[in-house]
């Protein structure tokens, strides 16, 4: 992943976006089954005082269904320390998701090149969902 660009929020001036918060939405494009959510941060610009820029802090990976019109969540992390570039993996509680989305109430480091401004930035999101089970074999 050196190098990669993904996706980069509109600035904010402070890492408390929780009034407003930032949110990130895949569309799965079916219903299906996830196991687990991998995030992996910017790595193309450094950090204020080194480590990963925009990665999120305090956020919910929360999943719906098609048709559905309210989300559950599926995952609250609050105080994640900077991953230094590294993809971080987070398991989900949920079934039957058809959209994704990461919603930032606090926001990670600023980039060096930007040290008033805080955005929410990521490389990629990975989906890992359920793989379907074996039919039991009869003799």
């Amino acid at each position: 992943m050196t190098g990669a660009k993904g996706y980069t929020s509109t600035d904010f001036s402070s890492a408390d976006v929780s009034t407003n918060p930032m949110w990130v939405e895949i569309d799965l494009g079916a219903d299906t089954d996830l196991d687990a959510a991998h995030l992996f941060p910017r790595t193309d610009t450094p950090a204020e005082g080194g480590g990963t820029a925009g990665f999120p802090v305090d956020f919910t990976l929360q999943t719906r269904t098609d048709g559905g019109t309210t989300y559950t969540t599926a995952r609250t992390v609050t105080g994640e320390p900077n991953p230094n570039g590294a993809a971080q993996t987070y398991t989900l509680t949920s079934a039957n998701v058809h959209y994704l989305r990461l919603t930032a109430t606090k926001l990670g480091k600023s980039a060096a090149d930007e040290a008033t401004r805080y955005r929410l930035q990521l490389a990629e999101i990975r989906v890992v969902w359920q793989r379907p089970r074996a039919e039991p074999r009869t003799a």
